[in-house]
């Protein structure tokens, strides 16, 4: 089969840019929803939900940092620069269920194998009452000659 090169101008190019800005608002949600839950509920501290709610609070506010700093994130409405228009609201809400979905998963996912492990593996510790020898001192332990 013989090679075709095609002959495109520059400006009939069209570049679709894909700007991934709102990935921090799916766990931030999440983080803050599971931060009330705690606080109602009183099996919370059974389930270590502290660990999670720190985890996707943790890291929604380092990513939202992120996006701040690489201007992504402007204290001025939309407040998303990948959202100029009202067309752009699906692909803000199909970047937040794609992107921060599959984070929020994985964070729980892996709060859940931390979990499981630390139940799995608990160390009991005993204190040690008195500590006993069966050997008899010897003549030079005891300053005997």
């Amino acid at each position: 089969m013989p090679v075709r090169f095609i002959n495109v101008h520059p400006s009939q190019l069209k570049v679709y840019l894909v700007v991934e800005v709102a990935c921090f608002i799916t766990p931030l949600t999440v983080g803050l929803i599971l931060a009330a839950i705690r606080k109602l509920w009183r099996g919370a501290e059974r389930v270590r939900l502290d660990i999670l709610v720190y985890l996707m609070l943790g890291g929604a506010l380092v990513l939202a940092a992120e996006h701040v700093w690489h201007g992504e994130v402007v204290p001025w409405p939309p407040f998303l620069t990948a959202m100029q228009s009202p067309e752009d609201i699906p692909v803000v809400i199909n970047e937040m269920t794609r992107v921060g979905g599959t984070m929020t998963l994985a964070v729980t996912g892996a709060w859940l194998l931390v979990l499981g492990f630390t139940r799995r593996v608990q160390v009991k510790i005993t204190p040690i009452k008195q500590l006993t020898t069966t050997l008899s001192p010897t003549s030079t332990e005891t300053g005997v000659k």
